[in-house]
Order: C-alpha cells, then sequence, then structure tokens
C-alpha cells in the first residue's frame, strides 16, 4: 500500500512539531524516517497511522484519503495497518500465544483461527514452541518478537516501527532488523521505520527521508543518501557511524578536513594514489573503512590534504572529476 502525505502541518501551542511535510511511501518497500530527538518524528507516525488528526494537510492509503474518516471508517481502516514500539507494550498478564491474540479477539475472530494464526506467527518470528511462556521470562529481543507477531495478527497492509530496536543491544537489533525484511519479503509489507539511529537505515531501509525541526530536509534511497549526503543534519548521523564495530577506523583523534565517499567499484581504485601523482598533493589520511549499504559498497575516508591550500583544491577538483564525493570532515 502506497502512503502519500500532502503539506501536513501539527502544532502544540507555539510548538510547530510537523512543518509542511510532504511524502510518498512507495507501497512493498522499508521506508526510514529518521531525525534527532524533537524533530518531529514520533508526531508524523502518529499523523501518519491515523492515530491524530493533522491542522492541515492530508494523508493518503494508495488513493484514499484517511485522515478525515469518520469513527467507524477510521477503526476499519486501522486494521490495515500494524503498530511496533520501543516498549513492547505487553500484557504481562498474558503469556506470548495470549499477547499475539488479543488483536484477534477483539475483532471477533474466531477461536480456531486465532489458534493457528498465533501457532504461525509464532513459527514466524521464531518462537515456536514458546507460546506458553510467561512475557516476564522472555528477553528483550523475544518480547520484540512478540510485539512483531502481534502486530501482524490481523494481516496489516503497512507495519510502523517506532523507534522499534532503541531499547535493544547491538546484535539484537541487526537480528530484529533482519526479521522484520525477512517479513517484509514475504508478507509484501509497506514499512515505516522511525528512528534516530542510521545504522537503523542502513541495515533495513531502501529509502530514507531525513527529518529536522519537523521538516524533510532529505529524502531519497539510502545508497544515494550515504555516498553524497547535502544537509548538515544528514552528515552529522553519518559520522556517528565512523566506530570500529561499523567498519571506519578512526585512528588519529586530531584533524581530518575533508571527507571523501567512494561509491561502488570506485572503493577498489587506486584514486588517492593517482591524484597525489597528478597533482603532488599529500594526504594524510585520519579514519578509513568501507560499508556495505542495500548491497552496495561504499568508502568512506577522512583525511587532511597538503602541503598548502593550492594542491589541496587540485587535488579535490580532481577527485570530484572521478566521481568521488568530497565534502568538509565531521569529527568522529
Amino acid at each position: 500500500m502506497e502512503i502519500r502525505l500532502r503539506n501536513l502541518r501539527r502544532s502544540y501551542g507555539q510548538l510547530h512539531a510537523v512543518e509542511d511535510v510532504s511524502l510518498t511511501i512507495p507501497s512493498n518497500t522499508v521506508y526510514g524516517i529518521i531525525g534527532k530527538s524533537g524533530a518531529g518524528k514520533s508526531t508524523l507516525v502518529r499523523l501518519v497511522s491515523m492515530l491524530e488528526v493533522p491542522d492541515q494537510g492530508e494523508v493518503y492509503y494508495d488513493d484514499k484519503r484517511v485522515d478525515n474518516l469518520p469513527k467507524s471508517e477510521l477503526i476499519a481502516e486501522r486494521r490495515h495497518i500494524g503498530m511496533i514500539f520501543q516498549t513492547f507494550n505487553l500484557f504481562s498478564s498474558r503469556n506470548a500465544a495470549g499477547n499475539i491474540a488479543y488483536p484477534m479477539e477483539i475483532c471477533h475472530m474466531d477461536k480456531e483461527h486465532i489458534r493457528r494464526r498465533t501457532e504461525e506467527l509464532l513459527e514466524l518470528v521464531g518462537l515456536q514452541g514458546r507460546g506458553d511462556a510467561p512475557i516476564s521470562t522472555l528477553s528483550g529481543g523475544q518480547k520484540q518478537r512478540v510485539a512483531i507477531a502481534r502486530a501482524l495478527a490481523t494481516d496489516p497492509e503497512i507495519l510502523f516501527c517506532d523507534e522499534a530496536t532503541s531499547a535493544l543491544d547491538p546484535q539484537t537489533t541487526r537480528s530484529i532488523l533482519a526479521l522484520i525484511k525477512e517479513i517484509q519479503k514475504k508478507m509484501n509489507l509497506t514499512v515505516v521505520m522511525i528512528t534516530h539511529q542510521m545504522e537503523v537505515v542502513r541495515d533495513a531501509c531502501d529509502r530514507v527521508a531525513v527529518l529536522d525541526s519537523g521538516r524533510i530536509v532529505e529524502e531519497g534511497r539510502v545508497s544515494d543518501i550515504f555516498a553524497s549526503p547535502r544537509h548538515p543534519v544528514t552528515k552529522d548521523f553519518l559520522s556517528s557511524l565512523a566506530t570500529v564495530r561499523e567498519s571506519i577506523v578512526r585512528w588519529s583523534k586530531e584533524g581530518g578536513h575533508y571527507t571523501l565517499r567512494f561509491r561502488g567499484s570506485k572503493t577498489d581504485e587506486p584514486i588517492i594514489s593517482a591524484v597525489s601523482s597528478s597533482t603532488g598533493a599529500v594526504f594524510n589520511i585520519r579514519a578509513a573503512g568501507v560499508q556495505n549499504v542495500d548491497g552496495e559498497e561504499i568508502g568512506v575516508m577522512i583525511t587532511d590534504i597538503g602541503p598548502d591550500a593550492e594542491a589541496a583544491g587540485k587535488a579535490v577538483a580532481m577527485l570530484r572529476s572521478k566521481g568521488v564525493y568530497v565534502d568538509e570532515a565531521e569529527e568522529v
């Protein structure tokens, strides 16, 4: 199901949480919306998921406008969506199976259907045989798997994930993201992931919108955003990935005036050597590494270029002519 937003606005007194947001989220894709705390992410997802009504603007699911539906139609339309939250929101009084069954029970589905569907979903999320487990006995990752299964219980067409991995450790986060991607492909879902973690976008999303102060400041394919970010907020997010665990290693705490990004096959080419030989420029490399983004290699290098401004200028011009993205380096 495609989601289209037209000129959405939402304010709380003097706070403009969402300001003139227009966006198309393609069907059958994993779409990321990233922003820092206070950027308006949670408000935006509440508007898109029909939990709040915008002050202005329109929300469409395919060709149907849904932000102005009467209550009876709104309830019916909400059954087409599932939601996963950071805090799991599970019932401690119910076991794993009971939590998954709950949405089907309030929809008055047949008991045998509920039993079969619950077993199917437990298997889908890797918890087969754990239906009787009390919620208190499950790990954080297992609780989120129960929450995912519950969100899928009524066969939604859209799945919203609001900071769904923020409370999890890195290894569990990767396993949950892999599960969401697998489920998205199996069920042809439109998945909308709200996050402040760029590694979530890198590892799970096909496209991403960057939100800042209630506005979309950058949008596109994830590999394009990683290879050539434009907005300072996006660059700041990308700089946060430059750690040893993320395969970008900084061995010098000082310096690094330029950030270079190499895309695809350019990560294997001796471009720095060629530029140095041609221009006489000297590169003092402070950090470097390669990340896999949506199946494409993106190389990152943080460096100083010398010995003077003239040589640096020639080197930058030649790098750009060879298809290397060059920008002022972010400190990492």
